[in-house]
């Protein structure tokens, strides 16, 4: 390991250590917990279920067991003369820590390791503003984390009377989908989006701090559990923005497998033999980082039938109509990574299925054999 790395190793191991040793001194504000005058009431707590009539998956799944889930309620807090340090640490003006803004969790916020910089704030670079609402958290940049987490909080206020008085922070050097998603859905102007780097500070005349729509606890064994409400709301504002901007691309299939093929795990290695035996069905394969955004929400609009290995592309399963999804995953992966999307297919009453399948490798790669194939024909046809 050559000397910078060992430093840069040094300098992570340090910042770790300062955080911890501060994270008793913290005080802490959170708005799930306690009533506070600031906090607006979206929503009252409501139970949560999730629909898994057209769920089909012959393994194990804890998820079947959660009973009488509730939500913590839907709101947002205007808190003035905040400032945002780190990755969306947000603090009020008497230097208290919004946990909110760290995913409601005080276990997000210790992932930062930048417990230290809340009371050494006045030695970071400054930058001014003044409405801010603040995406940043530690998941931020997972597309799956953005649409369920970031997409849906600023669904919650875009149709306020206040909302085009706040500029949007994200990420410094955030990836194409996340200000293409904000203006497709929400009619975000470029001009108000802000960004900010991890060192600097960001002190604003007004922070919005809206509420995560979902909830993580014993409960839940830890699990993120979705409003099944909040993803049939954005469900039908990305078909409201596809008809109105009466978008169509005549090349995009009905019926696709999402291709891994330039990622380095999951990939179906034999994806074209796969693509040949469901020919006679116009399977074709999709490549989704070669499509924008837009084509994104189009190609789950129109799908009718859908295969991939389990991975993020499955996130806009949220735009789709009535497909029918065919999930293939790890048998060697933790299973609590496949509830995410049965949240959604749940949500919107979409058929799933799930088989889990043995890998060929320690990237998670998969080779499917002639009678899984033959399970998936019969599963289309029988939909013909």
């Amino acid at each position: 390991m050559s000397n910078f790395y060992k430093r840069i190793k040094l300098f992570i191991w340090i910042n770790g250590i300062a955080s911890w040793i501060f994270y008793p001194l913290l005080k802490i504000k959170d708005f799930r917990n306690k009533k506070y005058p600031e906090c607006y009431v979206k929503e009252i707590s409501k139970p949560i279920s999730v629909n898994l009539s057209n769920y089909f998956f012959n393994g194990s799944a804890y998820w079947k067991n959660f009973k009488n889930l509730k939500s913590d309620g839907l709101f947002f807090a205007e808190i003035p003369n905040a400032t945002i340090i780190s990755k969306g640490i947000l603090l009020d003006s008497k230097n208290r820590v919004i946990l909110e803004s760290t995913i409601f969790q005080t276990e997000y916020l210790n992932r930062l390791n930048s417990n230290h910089l809340v009371f050494l704030k006045g030695f970071l670079p400054k930058k001014k503003g003044a409405n801010v609402v603040s995406l940043l958290n530690k998941l931020d940049n997972n597309y799956f984390h953005w649409t369920l987490e970031s997409l849906t909080r600023v669904l919650l206020i875009h149709e306020e009377p206040f909302f085009r008085d706040y500029k949007i922070l994200i990420k410094d050097g955030a990836l194409p989908f996340v200000k293409k998603s904000l203006k497709f859905l929400f009619n975000v102007p470029e001009t108000n989006i802000i960004t900010k780097t991890l060192g600097e500070k960001l002190e604003v005349k007004k922070a919005l701090v809206v509420s995560f729509p979902h909830i993580r606890n014993v409960n839940t064994r830890m699990t993120n559990v979705y409003m099944p409400s909040v993803i049939k709301r954005l469900n039908e504002l990305a078909h409201k923005r596809v008809n109105a901007a009466k978008l169509k691309f005549e090349r995009l299939p009905k019926n696709f497998i999402i291709s891994r093929k330039n990622a380095i795990s999951r990939r179906i290695l034999n994806e074209e033999k796969l693509i040949e035996s469901l020919s006679y069905l116009n399977f074709e394969q999709v490549v989704l980082e070669e499509l924008s955004f837009e084509e994104q929400v189009v190609l789950f609009v129109g799908a009718e039938k859908i295969i991939s290995s389990h991975g993020a592309g499955i996130t806009n399963i949220i735009y789709a109509h009535d497909p029918i999804l065919i999930e293939i995953f790890p048998e060697e992966r933790s299973i609590r990574d496949a509830y995410y999307f049965v949240q959604i297919t749940g949500a919107l009453e979409i058929e799933h299925h799930l088989f889990k399948h043995k890998t060929q490798n320690k990237k998670e790669d998969m080779v499917i054999g002639n009678t899984m194939i033959a399970t998936f024909k019969k599963i289309f046809e029988a939909s013909i």
